[in-house]
Parts: structure tokens; C-alpha cells; sequence
């Protein structure tokens, strides 16, 4: 760990053996939900307190104290995050048990030390205020480490310019409303990522390599448009060849049957008044019908019956589409 808020919190974590010792005042937690992870924070910060030195309000370019709050409140709240109205009742359970001692002059590891620091933590966007602190603590070394170590440049130049937004966050609110501002806010305005990342040496190879990068990757638009496009020429160009089908079939089919028509009238005329008829009806024994009967009826004497005519005409229909006439 290189920066100095992450070793911190970190330190915070680590697997004490001497932390019962602080039982003797952490047992007053009694009755709490998480009770178990409740003691344990408190056992851990009482031991950051005894290994400390006596608080002194701007001693150090930056406030171990404030650190160690954030810490605090940050891990009750992910102990309580599906119950956050617990979460200012379980941080105040630890902040009375650690404001007493540090008011007690008899309590000489605790006395005069990191006092609790509920003010700070107040405000909603506190998780906010929370990573501006760190930022603010860990600016120097990131800066550093970017201009002196080339390979590590991109990673703490992608640090600092992901604060930026932090900046627009609280720039706007201590703009508008003071008494909200975050009182390190003055301290860390240099440190705003639109001013100082044009001073870092990777900065200007960054950008190329950005610019370059976009440059070759294709436009969502031209990736939209040319598929439509297609889609849409491909569109027109079947329709116009399943119209232009359509209507050849159409025509196939319609010289098909006024090809058959004429057939059919002129062997129903042989049939009934050519010498070739007399001697069909002959040799079939018909009897001699009206030529007011012509239509239907005449058809079904010439063909045996009315559904091998009909086959006839459309039961096979590949052979009448494919007719040509002469």
C-alpha cells in the first residue's frame, strides 16, 4: 500500500492478539445489534488511542483523527447497511464510551487525544466528503509517483482524474452554501484534477494515444446507418422480384385456363352437332339434350364426372402453369 489513508484503514484491520485488554471498557456495549463486530471497533479504536500521541489541532499537514471517524462510520455502515437509521445510534454507542475517556484526565493512555467527530459525519454525502479527505491525504505521493516513476504514471494520472468529479460535487456546494462545505475543502482546491494533470508528464502521451484511439474505432453512427441502409436496398429489390413473380405467375396461369376454354367449347360442340357426335353418342348411349342445357351439364356428359374435370383444370396445376400458348 503506497497511500497513506489506505495503510491507515488497513492498519486499522489487522489481527491485534492484545485486544481484550480494552474489554474493560468496550463490555459497556451491551444490548446492541452486530454486538459481537460492535466490540470489536471498539477495542480497535481504543487501541489506536493508547498507541497515539496527545491530539494537537493542525500539529501535521493532515488529521489522523479525521481518518480514523471515516473508518469508523464507514464500517458501521456496511454492518447496518440494510438497516441505516441504526447506523448514527451504533456509531454514538462507541463515540460515548471514546468522548468520556478522552475527557478524563485520570484515563492517561486516552486522555487529550483523537476526540469523535460526529459533526463531520452528519451530512449525507458524507461518503463523499470521506474520499475528498483521502484524496486530499494521499495527493502528494500520487503526484510524485506519477512524474518519477514512468511505468506508473497512467495508473496515479487515472487517480487523480478520477476525483474530478468530487471536485464539480463540492465546488458547487461551497459555492452556494458555505456552512456545508467540508472545511479541508480550501486546503485541497490546488489539488483539482483540471488543474494539475496537465502538469504531469504523461499527460500529453495520454491524450495522443486517446485521440488515436478514437480515431480508429468506427462512429456508432456510420455502424447504425450502412446495416438500415442494406437492409432497406435488400428490401425493395426482393419485394420487386417477388411482384415481378407474382404477376408472371398470374399471367401463366390466366393463359392457361383461356387456353383450355376454347378446348373445352369445341369438343362439346363436335360432341353435340358434328356427324363425330352422333357417333359417340352412339356408341355410349346418350341420350340428345337441348343446346339450352349447355353449361354444366353438357360438360358432365362429355367427362364422366364433374370432379375428373375439375381435377382436370386445377388439380394438377403445375402442368397448366407451365402452358405456353402458340
Amino acid at each position: 500500500m503506497e497511500l497513506f489513508s489506505e495503510r491507515f484503514y488497513q492498519d486499522r484491520e489487522r489481527l491485534y492478539t492484545d485486544l481484550d485488554k480494552y474489554n474493560i471498557h468496550c463490555d459497556k456495549i451491551i444490548g446492541n445489534k452486530e454486538r459481537t463486530h460492535m466490540l470489536d471497533l471498539c477495542k480497535r479504536v481504543l487501541k489506536y488511542l493508547d498507541q497515539s500521541n496527545e491530539w494537537k489541532e493542525n500539529e501535521n499537514e493532515y488529521d489522523e483523527c479525521i481518518l480514523l471517524n471515516y473508518w469508523l462510520y464507514d464500517k458501521i455502515s456496511k454492518y447496518f447497511s440494510k438497516d441505516e437509521e441504526y447506523i448514527d445510534i451504533a456509531y454514538g454507542t462507541i463515540q460515548g464510551i471514546w468522548n468520556n475517556l478522552v475527557l478524563d484526565s485520570n484515563q492517561r493512555s486516552y486522555y487529550n487525544k483523537c476526540r469523535p467527530l460526529f459533526d463531520m459525519l452528519k451530512y449525507n454525502d458524507w461518503k463523499k466528503r470521506k474520499e475528498l479527505y483521502d484524496y486530499y491525504v494521499n495527493y502528494n505521493t500520487a503526484y510524485q509517483i506519477a512524474n518519477n516513476y514512468e511505468g506508473r504514471c497512467k495508473e496515479y494520472y487515472a487517480y487523480i482524474e478520477g476525483k474530478a468529479e468530487l471536485y464539480k460535487h463540492f465546488g458547487n456546494i461551497c459555492i452556494s452554501d458555505s456552512t456545508n462545505c467540508p472545511k479541508f475543502y480550501d486546503k485541497c482546491i490546488s489539488y483539482n484534477p483540471d488543474l494539475v494533470l496537465r502538469t504531469i508528464k504523461c499527460h500529453n502521451k495520454i491524450v495522443a494515444e486517446r485521440a488515436a484511439a478514437s480515431e480508429q474505432s468506427p462512429k456508432a453512427s456510420d455502424l447504425q446507418q450502412s446495416p438500415v441502409k442494406d437492409l432497406g436496398s435488400r428490401s425493395l429489390s426482393s419485394g420487386s422480384e417477388l411482384s415481378q413473380e407474382n404477376s408472371d405467375i398470374g399471367k401463366k396461369v390466366g393463359q392457361s385456363v383461356l387456353g383450355v376454354a376454347p378446348v373445352l367449347l369445341t369438343a362439346s360442340a363436335l360432341y353435340r352437332y358434328t356427324p363425330v357426335g352422333s357417333w359417340i353418342r352412339k356408341l355410349g348411349g346418350y341420350n340428345t339434350n337441348n343446346i339450352s342445357g349447355m353449361g354444366g351439364g353438357e360438360i358432365e356428359e362429355f367427362f364422366p364426372s364433374s370432379h375428373e374435370s375439375g381435377d382436370m383444370l386445377f388439380g394438377d396445376t403445375q402442368n397448366y402453369i407451365s402452358y405456353q400458348p402458340l
